[in-house]
């Protein structure tokens, strides 16, 4: 009862971050156009649906193309961490991505991101806690990764905007992004050197707040610790780092792709991985399902820093629309397939086993 009433009260308050996110996005109005009278105004809702009506979605085409081989560079690039514990197939790796990666999409606050390592994990052959270290790792990397992008993408971008507050807000994100992600990287890294120091310290901060509790906790610690003890050989760390750099460098040619073609919006590639930094910070905000609210929020914050005229308002929205429902029904339509076909079940995510260690 107390398990339903939680995940109850997340959904709830999900969705009311991601309405709140929405009505920022949607709420006043714009001038019509430069051809229309100064004192003609427009709702950004009715100005979001012309500019959907007359978008150009023939760039949607080539943009599938690059999330389909985005996903298999994401795939190839996860298996990487998990060979040195096992060696799944790449069906079932596959199977397990597709699956993880819409349960990450339609799953409130981020909770599927736990979804890939429950579903990749085999009794005898791939330990949990080493699964669930593959994905803090990746995590991890990303994290720091695009929040060094989008520093050094605002020092090279020319923003049109002279609101200063939205600038700083921007640069802002990026190192915020940046200090979190190296501190769980620091955090990692003492863990892994010190790792009886640090399940000790763990359970002696959490003995004053239950027993039960600070047992439980330092125990997975220290099955997470042993995960992180994956350590692939150079060239495979070679081909990581290459696939990290393709797998983003898509993700932002493709933003850019769409935002000209399909709005006429000329973003350079340094605006492009601006606009994809401050995304990727933007979907760090807890939100209801599929990040809706806080994905397309982050998308207009970047893009009007670019395309500050209250005329384009309406395409901004429509484009972070756009791309939000590219990257939805792409992640959806993919694990849907494989649930369909059968390879993994998305019903193992709740399957438990207290005689298996793993459960941890």
């Amino acid at each position: 009862m107390k398990q339903s009433l939680s995940r109850a009260a997340k959904v709830l308050a999900g969705l009311a971050i991601s309405a709140l996110f929405i009505w920022l996005t949607l709420r006043g109005d714009v001038p019509c156009g430069p051809s229309e009278p100064p004192d003609c105004r427009i709702s950004k809702l009715a100005q979001l649906w012309i500019s959907l009506r007359t978008a150009n979605y023939l760039a949607l085409i080539p943009y599938a193309v690059i999330l389909v081989a985005i996903h298999f560079m994401r795939t190839i690039r996860w298996g990487i961490l998990l060979e040195p514990v096992g060696k799944p197939t790449f069906k079932r790796l596959n199977s397990a991505s597709a699956i993880g990666f819409m349960a990450l999409v339609i799953m409130p606050f981020r909770l599927g991101e736990f979804a890939r390592p429950l579903l990749i994990a085999e009794k005898g052959k791939i330990r949990r806690s080493a699964a669930m270290a593959s994905v803090v790792v990746e995590r991890v990397i990303d994290g720091i990764a695009m929040g060094v992008v989008l520093i050094v993408a605002l020092l090279f971008s020319h923003p049109a905007t002279t609101d200063q507050k939205s600038i700083q807000l921007v640069r802002a994100s990026g190192w915020i992004v940046c200090a979190f992600f190296a501190a769980v990287l620091a955090f990692c890294v003492v863990a892994y050197l010190k790792r009886e120091w640090a399940v000790r310290l763990t359970e002696r901060m959490l003995r004053p707040v239950s027993h039960k509790l600070a047992k439980k906790i330092s125990d997975m610690l220290d099955a997470f610790i042993g995960g992180l003890k994956m350590v692939p050989d150079r060239k495979k760390i070679a081909l990581f780092v290459i696939l990290t750099v393709l797998y983003w460098g898509s993700n932002g040619l493709g933003m850019m792709l769409v935002a000209r073609e399909s709005f006429g919006f000329q973003l350079d590639v340094v605006a492009a991985f601006t606009v994809l930094g401050v995304l990727v910070a933007g979907v760090m905000i807890p939100a209801g399902p599929a990040m809706i609210g806080t994905f397309h929020w982050a998308i207009i914050v970047a893009m009007s820093l670019f395309f500050p005229e209250p005329t384009r308002y309406g395409a901004i929205v429509a484009y972070a629309w756009v791309i939000w429902g590219a990257q939805f029904g792409q992640q959806v339509l993919f694990g849907l397939i494989f649930l369909l076909a059968g390879h993994i079940s998305f019903g193992s995510l709740w399957q438990t086993n207290t005689s298996d260690e793993e459960d941890e």
